[in-house]
């Protein structure tokens, strides 16, 4: 394992909101700040809350701050400043309760007012910023003023990175001029997900969804295709681990085409158990109408499981097309239904050549070591 030439580094990752969720973004940065401590830096963890909290540790030993939200200061609102200058005190005591030499915002939204404030006082850290997903596809439309915020902030930065080339690309085109010295450094697994031999599936016959249930990760679509594939394998199910605003939407459809005897709402799931969900399923399916690099297939991936999902961007980086899994035509329940039915028609042996096939890329690829390593050298070119 690799060593940083710096190893008293100091990085702060700021999230966008509150941990407690394990949401795509946080998984990652959690998992960040832990391979950083297993390497001998120093860790720590912002948050954007309603309210400031006293600072807490994690299990792990890694301590969180809170930062409480500030609204978007504008001209003809006065208390609006008032928030963001105390949105701003609030960071820079972090700053100084925790003195980072590196400053690393995932999700750039509700951070930027703070870290452009902080950022007009002196200061020895360096700024790094990655863009997952909605955070520049979908924020900038819902709110217009981080359009005005979110350059600032990308101006100030002494490195961007990307989750996708795909996002990237799209950072460019939407913010081209603030845009530099940036990088693409997909998310990433751990060890943990690679535990194990393939071994054959156990008795029980289903088919895995992993997500939120909220009308971005196309739920309603492998309802729809699913009634389809349930008259051709009855003895197949469908699972969903999740939960999510459209959970009684879901369930609502799921018995309007007649598939609820077969659609199995699991809830929430625990990190511990999902590996063994995605081991035993007969393919993981994502039908998601928008992502950034998503973390679920990569978990998949990692341990074995046949993956399927929709041709938007990020997702074909992550599963090749007829060799690991398939990639469908979003918004299309025909062609997603045709892809779980010649999943589930596939001899034993082209089965275990695919797991095997989509474990073998997802270490060579997304490793979280390889992650860890490429954000170590940004971290260190930023400082040199």
């Amino acid at each position: 394992m690799s060593k940083s030439n710096n190893p008293e580094m100091r990085v702060l990752l700021f999230h966008f909101a509150e941990f407690g969720g394990l949401g795509g973004v946080e998984v990652a940065v959690l998992t960040l700040a832990e391979a950083l401590k297993q390497r001998g830096f120093v860790p720590a963890i912002a948050e954007i809350a309603a309210k400031r909290k006293s600072c807490r540790t994690l299990p792990s030993g890694i301590p969180v701050w809170t930062v409480a939200a500030s609204s978007y200061p504008t001209p003809w609102r006065p208390r609006s400043w008032a928030s963001f200058v105390r949105s701003t005190l609030q960071f820079q005591q972090v700053l100084k309760d925790f003195y980072p030499n590196v400053v690393h915002v995932h999700y750039p939204v509700a951070q930027c007012f703070p870290v452009v404030g902080a950022s007009v006082l002196p200061h020895g850290w360096k700024l790094v910023v990655t863009i997952h997903n909605s955070d520049i596809r979908v924020s900038p439309l819902e709110v217009p003023a981080l359009k005005v915020w979110q350059p600032r902030l990308f101006k100030r930065a002494n490195a961007l990175t990307a989750v996708s080339q795909a996002l990237l690309d799209d950072a460019v085109e939407l913010y081209g001029p603030s845009i530099r010295n940036a990088s693409v450094i997909h998310n990433g697994v751990g060890p943990q997900w690679f535990e194990g031999p393939l071994e054959p599936y156990s008795n029980t016959n289903y088919i895995l969804f992993v997500g939120r249930l909220h009308a971005v990760k196309g739920v309603d679509l492998l309802l729809n295709s699913w009634k389809e594939v349930a008259c051709r394998f009855s003895e197949t199910e469908l699972w969903l681990a999740g939960d999510g605003p459209e959970r009684q939407n879901l369930e609502s459809l799921a018995g309007s085409l007649g598939v609820s005897k077969t659609v199995r709402f699991l809830g929430a799931k625990t990190l511990q158990e999902l590996p063994a969900l995605y081991r035993n399923a007969r393919a993981v399916v994502l039908p998601s109408r928008r992502e950034g690099l998503p973390i679920s297939l990569l978990e998949a991936g990692a341990c074995g499981a046949i993956c399927i999902g929709t041709r938007i961007p990020g997702i074909p980086e992550i599963i090749q097309d007829g060799v690991t899994g398939y990639v469908v035509p979003p918004e299309f329940p025909q062609e997603l239904a045709n892809a779980m039915t010649k999943t589930l028609g596939l001899p034993p042996e082209q089965v275990a050549k695919k797991r095997q096939a989509t474990r073998d890329y997802i270490a060579a690829e997304f490793s979280m070591h390889r992650v860890i390593d490429s954000y170590v050298a940004v971290y260190e070119s930023v400082l040199q």
